[in-house]
Order: structure tokens, then C-alpha cells, then sequence
């Protein structure tokens, strides 16, 4: 059984593509040669699987083995549009070019199926995920497209690669990352990009509109953390890349961060580090 990392992906075909309502009925019976991967870019709709249909919107994630049959159903106001990947994961079909899809059973060549493998990370994730939150899912998919869409030298090379971590990072934020409740994602990034100007609590609480105890339990339900030990890790994380990315003095590096004191930087340093930051920008460059 090969792990994930072992795959050869492939594509067969990858674009950017936007489902026309009138088109609906030729949209009813899909079946596909190969593995398929849509993001929702826009639009609403829904998508019919064997399990049932389901709403479908910006941000959602859908996840098709070979010979899954599916439908999409455009909404008439809002044309749904998709990023759609086509891809061999384990072994490259060159005779099938990019052939990947039928629209009538009758149609299905089993020839131009791919080779399938027994995979356990495969094998069980969702048809349907829900990645409104990931910038890093919707990034991978564009680049993908885009490399695929062109000419220039490296590019078939390129698409490969970034479909490979494409599919790894799917399979990592479904199986090994927490959940993080949509509230509490912009705090997060915020904390990451300005930790040093936000450490009020109450300023985290207007942000997030939730209540005391709700933001604790949903902040720890995403980090592990409590909020302010997840925000002083998030500092003294930034604060020892300052140390070994520059010759700044501590001083200079516990005011960029905020602190009034060295000292009292100095102090949380030590208690998070086990040693000075003197001693830990000494090691680090020794």
C-alpha cells in the first residue's frame, strides 16, 4: 500500500471554469477516468453524489475518485465557478491524453481509466470539504492551473510538484489539523502578522464578537492554547528569529516587539526559552 508521498501525480487537464445554469441538464450524469479536485471560487450551487445533494459555495472542496458519479447544479442568479484539477496520482496515462470525463454511461471506456491504489488518507476523505478559511488551499489550486496553462520550459515539472503538495496539504488540514471555528482564523492571522500591537484581550473579544467563555473555549479548541499563552508563543517565536536573523541588540528587538522593559522581556524569554536571550542568540550562532 503506497504512502502519499509516493504518488507520481499527473494532469490531465486543469482550469478555471464557470457552470452556466442552461447548462444544468447536460450537467446531470458525470463520470470521471481519473481522480478530480474542484474549489469553489464563486457562485452558488449544489453537487449530487450517490450519498445525496448538497449546497455547495465560495471556499468548498470537492474530491472525486475515478468512476464516482456526480452532477453540479449551477444557481440561476449566481453561476457557480470552479477551479477543476484532473489528475493521475499514481501512474501516468499518456494514452489517455485529456480525456477525463464522460457525460453518458454509455460512453465510458474503461481503457482510459487510471491506475488506482489502495491509499488510507485517500480512501478516507470527504467528497466535500469546507475550506473557506485556507488562502493556502485556493493559492496551490491557481498555480496549479496556471503552470499547467503554460508553455514555458519547467512548467509540466512545476504543476506536478505544486499538485503533489496541493494534495498533501488537503489531506493534512482534513486529517491532522485542528478545526478552527471561522471567528477565531482572523484572530489568529492577526496575532501572527501584529502580535506585538494586540495582546488586549478585550480588544480579542470585540474582534472575535463572541463571549468570555465561548472565545476561550473555541481559541484553545484551535491552538491547544490559551489565549495569551498562544499569543506570548507566537512573540517569543518572532523574537528568537530576530535574534539569529540580525544583529539588532536585545534592546533594540524587546522594543520592536513592544516591551517597555528589557527586563520584563528578558525575564518571558527565559521562562519560555530556558535561557537569556543573550545566551540563546550565543548558541544559536556557535
Amino acid at each position: 500500500m503506497p504512502i502519499l508521498t509516493a504518488m507520481n501525480p499527473s494532469i490531465r487537464t486543469a482550469h478555471h471554469y464557470r457552470f452556466p445554469y442552461t447548462k444544468n441538464d447536460s450537467e446531470s450524469f458525470r463520470l470521471g477516468y481519473c481522480y478530480a479536485f474542484h474549489l469553489v471560487t464563486g457562485g452558488k450551487g449544489a453537487i449530487t453524489l450517490p450519498t445525496g445533494t448538497f449546497s455547495i459555495a465560495k471556499g468548498d472542496l470537492l474530491y472525486f475518485p475515478p468512476k464516482l458519479q456526480h452532477s453540479f447544479h449551477s444557481d440561476a442568479a449566481h453561476a457557480l465557478s470552479t477551479y477543476n484539477i484532473y489528475c493521475d496520482l499514481w501512474a501516468t496515462r499518456l494514452d489517455a491524453g485529456q480525456k477525463h470525463l464522460v457525460w453518458k454511461e454509455a460512453d465510458f471506456d474503461p481503457h482510459l481509466l487510471t491506475a488506482m491504489e489502495p491509499n488510507p488518507d485517500l480512501d478516507t476523505l470527504p467528497n466535500l470539504l469546507h475550506f473557506q478559511h485556507q488562502s493556502a488551499i485556493t493559492d496551490l489550486f491557481a498555480l496549479v492551473v496556471e503552470q499547467h496553462q503554460n508553455a514555458a520550459p519547467y512548467s509540466d515539472v512545476i504543476g506536478k510538484s505544486l499538485l503533489q503538495a496541493l494534495l498533501l496539504k488537503i489531506v493534512q488540514l482534513h486529517t491532522y489539523m485542528p478545526f478552527i471555528d471561522f471567528r477565531i482564523k482572523p484572530l489568529l492571522d492577526n496575532i501572527h502578522q501584529k502580535a506585538y500591537m494586540e495582546s488586549s484581550y478585550e480588544s480579542w473579544l470585540e474582534q472575535c464578537k463572541l463571549k468570555k467563555t465561548q472565545f476561550h473555549q473555541l481559541f484553545k479548541q484551535a491552538t491547544g492554547l490559551s489565549p495569551k499563552a498562544y499569543w506570548t508563543s507566537v512573540i517569543m517565536k518572532q523574537a528568537a528569529a530576530a535574534l539569529k536573523e540580525s544583529a539588532r541588540s536585545v534592546t533594540d528587538i524587546a522594543e520592536d516587539l513592544g516591551y517597555s522593559s528589557i527586563h520584563h522581556f528578558s525575564k518571558q524569554f527565559t521562562l519560555y526559552y530556558g535561557i537569556s536571550p543573550s545566551e540563546y542568540r550565543n548558541r544559536q550562532r556557535s
